[in-house]
Protein backbone atom coordinates (compact mmCIF):
# COMPACT_ATOMS: atom_id res chain seq x y z
CA UNK A 1 0.00 0.00 0.00
CA UNK A 2 2.82 2.20 0.27
CA UNK A 3 2.93 2.91 -3.24
CA UNK A 4 -0.04 5.36 -2.95
CA UNK A 5 1.87 7.77 -1.32
CA UNK A 6 1.82 10.08 -3.99
CA UNK A 7 -1.92 9.50 -4.16
CA UNK A 8 -2.08 11.10 -0.68
CA UNK A 9 -0.28 14.83 -1.61
CA UNK A 10 -3.52 16.41 -1.61
CA UNK A 11 -4.08 16.42 2.42
CA UNK A 12 -2.57 19.73 2.24
CA UNK A 13 -4.94 21.46 0.98
CA UNK A 14 -6.96 23.30 3.58
CA UNK A 15 -3.88 22.93 5.96
CA UNK A 16 -2.74 26.34 5.82
CA UNK A 17 -1.40 28.84 8.72
CA UNK A 18 -4.13 30.83 9.70
CA UNK A 19 -5.33 32.64 12.86
CA UNK A 20 -8.83 30.51 13.22
CA UNK A 21 -12.16 32.24 12.77
CA UNK A 22 -15.60 31.27 12.47
CA UNK A 23 -19.25 31.70 11.01
CA UNK A 24 -22.50 30.92 12.56
CA UNK A 25 -24.12 30.35 9.55
CA UNK A 26 -25.83 27.33 9.43
CA UNK A 27 -24.27 24.47 7.33
CA UNK A 28 -24.80 20.45 6.20
CA UNK A 29 -22.66 19.41 8.75
CA UNK A 30 -24.06 20.94 11.97
CA UNK A 31 -25.57 17.56 13.16
CA UNK A 32 -21.96 16.17 12.42
CA UNK A 33 -20.45 18.78 14.42
CA UNK A 34 -22.75 17.93 17.04
CA UNK A 35 -22.87 14.12 16.90
CA UNK A 36 -18.61 14.33 16.86
CA UNK A 37 -18.94 17.05 20.36
CA UNK A 38 -19.85 20.69 19.46
CA UNK A 39 -18.34 22.67 17.40
CA UNK A 40 -18.04 25.11 20.63
CA UNK A 41 -15.79 22.18 22.47
CA UNK A 42 -13.73 22.03 19.67
CA UNK A 43 -12.96 25.55 19.77
CA UNK A 44 -12.06 25.49 22.95
CA UNK A 45 -9.24 23.61 23.02
CA UNK A 46 -6.15 24.73 21.87
CA UNK A 47 -3.53 22.10 21.78
CA UNK A 48 -3.88 17.92 20.66
CA UNK A 49 -1.14 15.22 21.30
CA UNK A 50 -1.34 11.46 19.60
CA UNK A 51 0.50 9.01 18.48
CA UNK A 52 -0.19 7.09 15.28
CA UNK A 53 0.77 3.70 14.52
CA UNK A 54 0.58 2.53 10.80
CA UNK A 55 -0.10 5.64 8.57
CA UNK A 56 0.22 4.00 5.10
CA UNK A 57 2.18 6.95 3.30
CA UNK A 58 5.74 5.15 3.84
CA UNK A 59 7.69 2.94 5.87
CA UNK A 60 9.26 5.49 8.46
CA UNK A 61 6.15 6.72 8.95
CA UNK A 62 4.35 3.79 9.17
CA UNK A 63 6.32 3.58 12.83
CA UNK A 64 5.17 4.97 16.10
CA UNK A 65 5.12 8.48 15.81
CA UNK A 66 3.81 11.37 17.94
CA UNK A 67 2.02 14.84 16.64
CA UNK A 68 1.68 17.86 18.84
CA UNK A 69 -0.63 20.15 17.63
CA UNK A 70 -1.73 23.79 17.22
CA UNK A 71 -4.79 23.53 16.96
CA UNK A 72 -5.20 27.85 16.37
CA UNK A 73 -2.41 27.90 14.22
CA UNK A 74 -2.14 24.24 13.18
CA UNK A 75 1.58 24.21 13.57
CA UNK A 76 2.71 20.77 13.66
CA UNK A 77 5.93 18.53 15.43
CA UNK A 78 5.93 14.64 14.70
CA UNK A 79 8.55 12.70 16.50
CA UNK A 80 9.46 8.93 16.08
CA UNK A 81 12.77 7.15 17.13
CA UNK A 82 14.54 7.89 13.83
CA UNK A 83 13.23 11.58 12.50
CA UNK A 84 11.81 14.93 13.63
CA UNK A 85 8.98 16.72 11.50
CA UNK A 86 8.00 20.03 12.07
CA UNK A 87 5.94 23.00 10.73
CA UNK A 88 6.18 26.36 12.57
CA UNK A 89 3.86 28.58 10.11
CA UNK A 90 6.10 29.42 7.88
CA UNK A 91 8.53 26.71 6.86
CA UNK A 92 8.19 22.66 7.05
CA UNK A 93 11.24 20.94 8.28
CA UNK A 94 13.23 17.55 9.12
CA UNK A 95 15.82 16.32 11.10
CA UNK A 96 17.53 14.35 9.74
CA UNK A 97 16.44 14.85 5.89
CA UNK A 98 13.44 13.91 4.07
CA UNK A 99 14.96 10.39 3.35
CA UNK A 100 14.23 10.01 6.87
CA UNK A 101 10.77 10.16 6.53
CA UNK A 102 9.95 8.95 3.08
CA UNK A 103 8.00 11.99 2.52
CA UNK A 104 8.14 16.10 2.22
CA UNK A 105 8.39 17.58 5.35
CA UNK A 106 5.72 20.08 4.63
CA UNK A 107 3.21 17.26 3.23
CA UNK A 108 3.25 14.80 6.66
CA UNK A 109 3.11 17.80 9.09
CA UNK A 110 0.27 19.38 7.54
CA UNK A 111 -1.83 16.07 5.91
CA UNK A 112 -1.38 13.52 8.57
CA UNK A 113 -3.39 15.98 11.25
CA UNK A 114 -6.47 17.30 8.50
CA UNK A 115 -8.34 13.77 9.01
CA UNK A 116 -7.82 13.69 12.83
CA UNK A 117 -9.26 16.76 12.85
CA UNK A 118 -12.24 15.75 10.44
CA UNK A 119 -15.26 17.15 10.90
CA UNK A 120 -14.53 19.85 12.74
CA UNK A 121 -11.79 21.34 10.12
CA UNK A 122 -14.34 21.69 7.70
CA UNK A 123 -15.43 24.37 9.95
CA UNK A 124 -12.42 25.88 8.76
CA UNK A 125 -12.23 29.40 6.83
CA UNK A 126 -12.68 29.08 2.93
CA UNK A 127 -14.60 26.00 2.71
CA UNK A 128 -17.79 25.35 1.04
CA UNK A 129 -20.18 22.81 2.00
CA UNK A 130 -23.28 21.64 -0.40
CA UNK A 131 -25.76 19.15 0.65
CA UNK A 132 -26.22 16.43 -1.82
CA UNK A 133 -28.62 14.47 -0.54
CA UNK A 134 -27.73 10.48 -0.14
CA UNK A 135 -25.47 8.42 -1.52
CA UNK A 136 -24.31 4.45 -1.02
CA UNK A 137 -20.68 2.91 -0.34
CA UNK A 138 -20.74 -0.49 0.17
CA UNK A 139 -24.59 -1.74 0.07
CA UNK A 140 -24.95 1.03 2.88
CA UNK A 141 -26.86 4.31 1.93
CA UNK A 142 -25.41 7.46 3.57
CA UNK A 143 -26.16 11.41 3.93
CA UNK A 144 -24.00 12.96 1.09
CA UNK A 145 -22.36 16.63 1.68
CA UNK A 146 -18.91 17.49 -0.76
CA UNK A 147 -16.59 20.31 0.92
CA UNK A 148 -14.87 22.50 -1.86
CA UNK A 149 -12.43 25.50 -1.09
CA UNK A 150 -12.87 28.87 -1.96
CA UNK A 151 -9.71 29.88 -4.26
CA UNK A 152 -6.37 30.10 -2.90
CA UNK A 153 -7.32 28.45 0.43
CA UNK A 154 -4.68 25.73 1.60
CA UNK A 155 -2.18 23.97 -1.37
CA UNK A 156 -4.05 22.27 -3.82
CA UNK A 157 -8.15 24.46 -3.47
CA UNK A 158 -9.13 22.49 -6.61
CA UNK A 159 -9.85 19.43 -4.40
CA UNK A 160 -13.35 18.22 -3.51
CA UNK A 161 -14.25 15.74 -0.34
CA UNK A 162 -16.97 13.62 -0.28
CA UNK A 163 -18.19 13.13 3.62
CA UNK A 164 -20.52 10.50 3.80
CA UNK A 165 -22.68 10.69 7.12
CA UNK A 166 -24.17 8.05 9.06
CA UNK A 167 -27.82 8.86 9.55
CA UNK A 168 -28.35 7.03 12.27
CA UNK A 169 -25.46 8.45 14.46
CA UNK A 170 -24.98 11.76 12.49
CA UNK A 171 -21.02 10.82 12.55
CA UNK A 172 -18.44 10.74 9.56
CA UNK A 173 -18.65 7.04 8.48
CA UNK A 174 -15.74 8.11 5.30
CA UNK A 175 -14.68 10.68 3.14
CA UNK A 176 -13.63 10.16 0.03
CA UNK A 177 -11.63 13.10 -2.22
CA UNK A 178 -10.00 14.44 -5.65
CA UNK A 179 -6.41 13.99 -6.08
CA UNK A 180 -5.57 16.98 -8.29
CA UNK A 181 -2.12 16.43 -8.08
CA UNK A 182 -1.93 13.24 -9.49
CA UNK A 183 -3.23 12.98 -12.86
CA UNK A 184 -3.46 9.10 -12.82
CA UNK A 185 -5.30 8.99 -10.14
CA UNK A 186 -8.26 10.74 -9.66
CA UNK A 187 -9.84 9.79 -5.93
CA UNK A 188 -9.05 8.31 -2.75
CA UNK A 189 -11.29 7.22 -0.22
CA UNK A 190 -10.70 7.26 4.26
CA UNK A 191 -13.12 5.11 6.18
CA UNK A 192 -13.80 5.86 9.96
CA UNK A 193 -13.57 2.52 11.55
CA UNK A 194 -13.93 2.95 15.29
CA UNK A 195 -13.97 6.78 17.13
CA UNK A 196 -12.33 7.33 20.80
CA UNK A 197 -14.14 10.34 22.86
CA UNK A 198 -11.19 12.66 24.36
CA UNK A 199 -12.64 15.83 26.04
CA UNK A 200 -15.87 14.85 25.15
CA UNK A 201 -15.48 15.24 21.05
CA UNK A 202 -15.41 12.51 18.94
CA UNK A 203 -11.78 11.91 17.19
CA UNK A 204 -11.33 8.63 14.97
CA UNK A 205 -9.26 5.66 16.67
CA UNK A 206 -8.60 3.65 13.34
CA UNK A 207 -8.82 4.60 10.02
CA UNK A 208 -8.34 2.66 6.60
CA UNK A 209 -7.52 4.01 3.39
CA UNK A 210 -8.86 2.83 -0.41
CA UNK A 211 -6.90 3.61 -4.00
CA UNK A 212 -9.56 5.18 -5.98
CA UNK A 213 -13.54 5.53 -5.15
CA UNK A 214 -15.26 2.47 -5.57
CA UNK A 215 -18.18 2.13 -3.95
CA UNK A 216 -19.78 -1.11 -4.45
CA UNK A 217 -16.60 -3.28 -3.91
CA UNK A 218 -13.66 -0.35 -1.67
CA UNK A 219 -11.50 -3.28 -2.33
CA UNK A 220 -8.45 -4.12 0.00
CA UNK A 221 -7.01 -1.17 2.30
CA UNK A 222 -4.40 -0.15 4.58
CA UNK A 223 -5.37 0.55 8.35
CA UNK A 224 -3.56 2.64 10.74
CA UNK A 225 -4.65 3.57 14.46
CA UNK A 226 -4.52 7.13 16.68
CA UNK A 227 -4.24 6.78 20.22
CA UNK A 228 -3.08 8.42 23.38
CA UNK A 229 -5.13 11.54 22.31
CA UNK A 230 -4.96 14.25 24.80
CA UNK A 231 -6.33 18.18 24.25
CA UNK A 232 -5.34 20.71 26.19
CA UNK A 233 -7.06 24.35 26.73
CA UNK A 234 -3.45 26.03 26.54
CA UNK A 235 -1.73 26.46 23.38
CA UNK A 236 1.98 23.98 23.07
CA UNK A 237 5.41 26.01 23.15
CA UNK A 238 5.85 28.09 19.66
CA UNK A 239 9.72 27.45 20.52
CA UNK A 240 8.80 23.52 19.33
CA UNK A 241 7.77 24.27 15.88
CA UNK A 242 11.00 26.06 15.18
CA UNK A 243 13.93 24.27 12.72
CA UNK A 244 16.14 22.14 14.67
CA UNK A 245 20.22 23.35 14.10
CA UNK A 246 20.38 20.09 12.03
CA UNK A 247 16.60 20.51 10.28
CA UNK A 248 16.74 20.07 6.16
CA UNK A 249 13.99 22.83 5.09
CA UNK A 250 11.14 21.84 2.80
CA UNK A 251 11.13 24.58 0.07
CA UNK A 252 7.70 22.25 -2.01
CA UNK A 253 6.00 25.12 -3.86
CA UNK A 254 2.16 26.15 -2.79
CA UNK A 255 -0.47 24.51 -5.51
CA UNK A 256 -3.40 26.39 -5.68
Amino acid sequence: MFKYILTLTLVLLALVSFNVSYSADETPLDKTYEAHGGLDNWHNQYGLTYRMIGFPLSPQVAKPNISTVDLKNRYNRIQSEEFIVGFDGEQAWSDPGPEAVGLKPRFFSLGSFYFVGIPFVFADPGVVLTDEGSTTFNGKTYKFVKAGFEKGVGHTSNDEYYVLIDPETNRVALISHTVTEVAEVERVTWVYDEWQTVNDLLIPSKLTFYPGWNPEDPGKGASYTVDNAKFSTESPDKSIYKPTAKAVIDNSPSLH
